[in-house]
C-alpha cells in the first residue's frame, strides 16, 4: 500500500512538471503569435511567420488540456485511494476562512 502511494505521489509530481512546462511553453507560444501576427499586420509583408505560431499554439493549447485532464484524473484517483479525505482547494469542501467560528 505505501508503495503505491509513493508511486502515484512520484506520477502526479512529474505529470504536474510536465503539466506545467506545457502551460509555460503554451504561454510563450501564444505571446510570439501575437507579436508575429501584429508586425505582419503593421509592416504588411507576406512572410506568414504567424501561421506557423498560431498551428504551433494549438497543438500546445491541445496537449496542456489532455495534460491537465490526466493530472486531475490522478489527483482524484489519489484522493480516494487516501480514504477519502477532500483536497483544501476542493470545491466539494469549503475553504477554513468559510465556515463559521
Amino acid at each position: 500500500m505505501e508503495q503505491h502511494q509513493r508511486g502515484a505521489r512520484f506520477g502526479l509530481r512529474r505529470i504536474d512538471r510536465v503539466t506545467r512546462w506545457a502551460g509555460m511553453a503554451l504561454c510563450w507560444s501564444h505571446a510570439a503569435a501575437i507579436a508575429l501576427t501584429a508586425t505582419e499586420a503593421i509592416l504588411r509583408t507576406a512572410a506568414n511567420w504567424w501561421v506557423a505560431a498560431w498551428a504551433l499554439t494549438a497543438a500546445l493549447l491541445i496537449s496542456w488540456a489532455l495534460l491537465r485532464a490526466a493530472q486531475k484524473g490522478l489527483f482524484h484517483r489519489a484522493v480516494g485511494s487516501r480514504g477519502g479525505e477532500a483536497h483544501p482547494c476542493s470545491p466539494e469542501e469549503p475553504a477554513d476562512y468559510d465556515r463559521a467560528a
